[in-house]
């Protein structure tokens, strides 16, 4: 049974062929790869305890989503963007890696990781002001769920669920990570949440190997962060 509503037609009737590619690498805003990229940028640049915080929340933002992925099981849509076919030979190959993916669709995993790691970004990040810190996120948040149902790679039911579980993920976590006095202490916290969603997310998988490095990252992440009796110290 389809989740659309009729969104394919809409979004992707308004995109010309042309900008598809530009299109593809939008939705890497949200990738996995190139979050990982912006929180090590992060890392070097502001106070660390408080971005490896990010870093935990992240983990566990993607640990969740992997774990109700396996749970609800729901296929992605068939509805791409463009055929690979026609478009140019020199840029075919970008969008063949950056348009498709696989596994399943509900809900969606760049929703998720995109909300967690902006929202965070946006809460604990000294630049600007914090509500031009939000409306950041919130454009980059919009952006990379709209490319997600361009593609045709989710329905937008699952853009907006990814949304909302992030954001609800986040208000309890942030609760949470309230109990703790220091940012050396909520950091620990939150990468100690971060290993018990990941476990989670290895059993409801059936261990699956996504789940699985996950655990292992955010089982270092948790050991090197017990290894240190202070803050790490900062630069900004």
């Amino acid at each position: 049974m389809s989740r659309g509503v009729g969104e394919f037609e809409l979004v992707q009737g308004s995109i010309p062929d042309s900008l598809a590619v530009v299109v593809a690498l939008l939705t890497q805003l949200g990738d996995v790869w190139f979050v990982a990229l912006l929180l090590a940028a992060a890392f070097v640049r502001f106070d660390r305890d408080r971005i490896v915080t990010v870093v935990g929340l992240t983990m566990g933002a993607i640990a969740l989503v992997i774990a109700l992925k396996y749970a609800f099981a729901l296929p992605r849509p068939d509805r791409p963007l463009v055929e690979l076919e026609t478009l140019p030979s020199l840029i075919r190959p970008v969008y063949e890696l950056t348009a498709h993916a696989s596994g399943y669709g509900f809900p969606s995993g760049h929703a998720v990781v995109t909300t967690a790691a902006y929202l965070s970004l946006a809460e604990v990040l000294p630049a600007s002001t914090r509500r031009r810190r939000y409306a950041v996120a919130a454009s980059i948040i919009a952006v990379v769920g709209l490319s997600r149902v361009a593609l045709g790679v989710h329905y937008l039911v699952d853009v907006l669920a990814g949304i909302g579980l992030s954001v609800a993920f986040l208000a309890v976590a942030f609760r949470f990570l309230s109990r703790y006095r220091t940012p050396g202490e909520q950091r620990t916290a939150a990468l100690g949440l971060a290993v018990g969603l990941a476990f989670v997310s290895v059993v409801a998988s059936g261990a699956h190997v996504d789940a699985l490095a996950l655990f292992v990252v955010s089982v270092a992440f948790f050991g090197l962060s017990l290894s240190f009796d202070r803050p790490w110290s900062t630069t900004a």
